[in-house]
């Protein structure tokens, strides 16, 4: 009876510290994260889901403002927004891939929200949306492509 009282003891001390060893582990970059901070990101355009282009001035002040601006995802989860002729910091904020990598949830000042991760290759990335589209609330979707320096 003294055994299985130890054993017993002995058997929950290892639950407890496996169950703390997997609580403090940093998890591993997925291959979409590797992608997304290779390099800063700049919309090139917005098109409906069929992937049709819808011009600018259809879109709200705030959305157009967004091509003017370089998004650089960093490690750690940070997101920057840059000027593209003035690399100053404009906004800041975190990103994170949730949802087995298929939503980006962007927290930034005046570009918040969970957008759809449509495609996230090196070449470009297309993230899903809902916005204002002359006025009318419209599900498009928003092409990125890398910034070579």
């Amino acid at each position: 009876m003294k055994h299985l009282f130890r054993l017993s003891g002995f058997l929950l001390f290892v639950l407890i510290a496996a169950s703390c060893k997997d609580k403090n582990e940093t998890p591993k970059p997925t291959e979409k994260d590797k992608i997304l901070v290779n390099y800063p990101w700049r919309m090139s355009a917005v098109t409906d889901l069929s992937g049709k282009s819808i011009a600018f001035e259809k879109l709200n002040l705030l959305t157009q403002g967004i091509p003017s601006m370089n998004i650089e995802f960093v490690a750690g989860n940070k997101v920057y927004a840059r000027g593209i002729a003035d690399p100053q910091v404009i906004n800041g904020g975190t990103w994170y891939l949730i949802e087995d990598s298929k939503v980006l949830d962007i927290d930034i000042v005046s570009f918040k929200g969970k957008f759809g991760v449509e495609e996230l290759s090196n070449s470009k990335m297309r993230l899903k949306s809902t916005m204002p589209v002359s006025g009318v609330d419209q599900e498009t979707i928003m092409v990125f492509e890398p910034v070579v320096k």
